[in-house]
């Protein structure tokens, strides 16, 4: 077997499953972002509901004449937001939210050292490099024992944002974040 073919074939290798576990990460992050989201939906809902169905409003909209519907729009909003309650109570959609955090966060490390074994790549024995790259897999496959399921809509957001470049720089972004005497003579001219 060519050795330089092999090295090859190691390096696509290893920058599939940085590319794969980049998509994991995302779809994470997305995924605790939209519980998130739904929470805080939630909760404004419960507080609009419980206003309606408390503070009289609805008499004091209707009037005196429409009392009778008053009390049909109070009860239901009433019992809309027992509903949003009880749903509350038995969801752990803030836990829910965090244990994808937790998640993305340990990924996060993982795809840090894939991107630093790209790094030293060149550098590196074959051996040396299978030797990480089974580490690395090693790792991925304790964290993805304990990941919580994700959706497909926050696949589908992480894919958009990673399309779009999310997780990437333009030319000279990078060299524009760090302090000036970090800077490459390139980003100064």
């Amino acid at each position: 077997m060519d050795r330089l073919d092999y090295r090859e074939r190691l390096r696509g290798q290893i920058e599939e499953s940085y590319g794969k576990l980049s998509y994991t990460y995302q779809t994470q992050q997305e995924a605790a972002t939209l519980k998130r989201k739904t929470v805080n939906r939630i909760s404004i809902s419960q507080i609009i509901l419980t206003a309606v169905s408390t503070c009289g409003v609805i008499s004091v909209i209707i009037g005196q004449t429409g009392t009778g519907v008053g009390a049909v729009v109070a009860s239901i909003t009433s019992a809309l937001s027992l509903g949003l309650n009880l749903y509350t109570r038995g969801s752990k959609l803030p836990e829910e939210a965090e244990e994808h955090v937790r998640c993305a966060n340990r990924l996060w490390v993982v795809l840090q050292d894939y991107e630093s074994l790209l790094t030293d790549f060149d550098d590196l024995e074959v051996e040396e490099i299978r030797r990480c790259r089974d580490l690395l897999i090693e790792k991925q496959a304790e964290i993805y024992d304990e990941a919580p399921r994700t959706s497909d809509k926050a696949y589908e957001k992480a894919r958009d944002r990673l399309k779009n470049g999310h997780q990437s720089f333009e030319p000279g972004e990078i060299d524009k974040l760090l302090p000036s005497r970090l800077r490459s003579h390139a980003c100064e001219e």
